[in-house]
């Protein structure tokens, strides 16, 4: 059975890596699409007829995707600062360098993107 209820909109906190936590916004439907399309702009010409797609053009599709919902979704952050040790506040500039650190990338696609997706499956939950 399908639970409506209203879904909070509250940002939350995440331990993404050891003394990093990350705060987000909840993924919004409008998050998902915008998703999707950065996902479909990134196969861009590269989808011909029925041709399978090779796996380097599947992984950067995978990889927009979440780079989108981290960029609109990530609101705060501790434990992140420039090459000199300084905290900064997130920016697209920053978010896509952490993006860059592989663990963080993972962490980031396992426990905030992934839940967003297998939400349905897990009965609503």
């Amino acid at each position: 059975m399908l639970k409506l209820s209203t879904p909070s909109r509250d940002p939350f906190w995440l331990d993404i890596l050891p003394g990093v936590r990350i705060q987000f916004r909840p993924i919004s439907v409008a998050d998902m699409l915008v998703a999707r399309a950065a996902a479909a702009e990134s196969l861009g010409t590269k989808v011909e007829g029925d041709a399978p797609l090779d796996r380097n053009t599947t992984v950067a599709a995978g990889a927009a995707f979440t780079r989108s919902l981290a960029l609109s979704g990530i609101v705060a952050w501790e434990g992140i600062g420039d090459a000199g040790g300084k905290p900064i506040d997130p920016n697209p500039i920053a978010i896509n360098q952490l993006l860059e650190v592989w663990h963080a990338f993972d962490a980031i696609d396992r426990l905030y993107v992934g839940p967003a997706l297998t939400r349905l499956d897990e009965k609503n939950v």
